[in-house]
């Protein structure tokens, strides 16, 4: 047991204009709510156009899921974010939280695999 590690990723730094936003890994309790919003997101992506996706995103709460939770930025800064940046934003914190996702996995898989190996 004291071989096992927590992983606690550090938050990624993009910048917004001048301003650096602080995208942080999606907590355990917005997990699930950040899942759907990013599904969405990902989904709509494929087939509306910015202006389309960031009034959906805005209307129906999506925006704030995704960039309240898992950025630095305020409720009142987002909501002021011209429509291309939020959206190219929402998308960036996706990306960025599934490579925080796909480290874990490649993690646990290796620990995994340690872990049945036999010993010699």
């Amino acid at each position: 047991m004291s071989e096992l590690e927590i992983l606690f990723p550090e938050p990624v730094v993009v910048k917004v204009g001048r301003q650096r936003v602080k995208v942080r890994p999606v907590s355990l309790r917005d997990f699930d709510k950040f899942g759907r919003a990013a599904g969405l997101v990902i989904a709509m992506a494929t087939s509306q156009t910015v202006e389309q996706l960031y009034a959906y995103a805005s209307r129906n709460g999506v925006l704030m899921e995704v960039l309240g939770r898992a950025t630095n930025l305020s409720g009142w800064r987002i909501r002021r974010l011209p429509a291309p940046v939020a959206v190219a934003l929402m998308l960036q914190v996706i990306k960025v939280n599934s490579g925080f996702f796909e480290q874990a996995l490649v993690d646990a898989e290796k620990a995994l695999a340690g872990a049945e190996s036999p010993s010699s």
